[in-house]
């Protein structure tokens, strides 16, 4: 079956001057522009696309990646707004809309939104949507304390960050526990914290216990051979010079180095520290 918003392995049924014609199955044909096609086919040949309507409402391949399909996420700029709604870049010569139901906040011309694209059953046509609760799990969240999760950052709140916790629920990660700066959009690994009796969730980046200072040893190991054996963040140097150079807090940094030392890798000063 072949859907729409997605890529596909199409094969050609026809070639003409103006393109290729592909087998959309379902779809019925669809059409690749000859200014898509990257390389000589011919009939019987396959060619994977990714599968829209254009402005006439056809079916149409291209072999350009937009920057999400339906079912994905993806922080979009908004290029232009009229009655329908915005109309945002996502890679693709026709933009792709979020009506003005799909907008939370109201988009603004000029400025970047997390949106999920989906495929809108009335006019079969793709859209873009930042209502993020429509497509969250109707189920309890059910995660177990310090469980590895995928994240995606939504937006702030007061407190912290807000983050889509493996697609299906949303998650805070507090602004006390994030040591680099986070974007809107940006995908990185979180854990489990706890999920409070109101379902709501508390999210941590950085990996707890032993495992979180074996990593960060790694990461001052190869900093360290990286600058040539010698580094200036010691035990008594800056937090905030800490924070920027390995994204974690002092604490966590003095219990690594403290680690290396023990097993003789590592000198340490009160500003630096030193390969062995």
């Amino acid at each position: 079956m072949s859907i729409l918003g997605t890529t596909q392995t199409l094969f050609v049924n026809e070639i003409s001057n103006e393109g290729a014609y592909l087998d959309g199955r379902d779809l019925g044909e669809v059409f690749l522009p000859s200014k898509e096609i990257e390389y000589e086919i011919e009939a019987g040949d396959s060619v994977q696309v990714f599968i829209y309507l254009d402005h006439a409402g056809h079916p149409t391949g291209t072999t350009k990646k937009p920057l999400a399909q339906v079912g994905e996420y993806a922080l979009l700029r908004v290029k232009a707004i009229n009655n329908t709604g915005a109309f945002m870049d996502w890679g693709l010569e026709k933009d792709v809309l979020a009506p003005y139901n799909e907008q939370k906040p109201k988009m603004k011309e000029g400025f970047s939104y997390l949106v999920r694209l989906y495929l809108d059953n009335a006019s079969q046509r793709i859209c873009a949507s930042s209502n993020f609760n429509k497509f969250l799990s109707k189920d309890e969240p059910n995660y177990a304390p310090m469980e590895e999760v995928e994240l995606i950052v939504a937006g702030k709140t007061d407190l912290g960050y807000k983050v889509l916790v493996n697609e299906a629920h949303i998650g805070v990660v507090y602004y006390n526990t994030v040591f680099k700066k986070l974007f809107v959009g940006q995908r990185l690994t979180g854990y489990i914290q706890k999920v409070r009796e109101d379902g709501k969730i508390d999210v941590l980046l950085e990996k707890p216990g032993m495992g979180k200072v074996n990593d960060l040893s790694e990461k001052i190991l190869d900093k360290l051979k990286a600058e040539g054996g010698i580094l200036h963040l010691g035990d008594k140097s800056d937090p905030e010079a800490i924070r920027k150079t390995f994204s974690t807090s002092k604490a966590n940094y003095k219990k690594a180095i403290g680690g290396l030392f023990k097993q003789g890798l590592i000198d340490i000063e009160a500003t630096s520290i030193r390969l062995k």
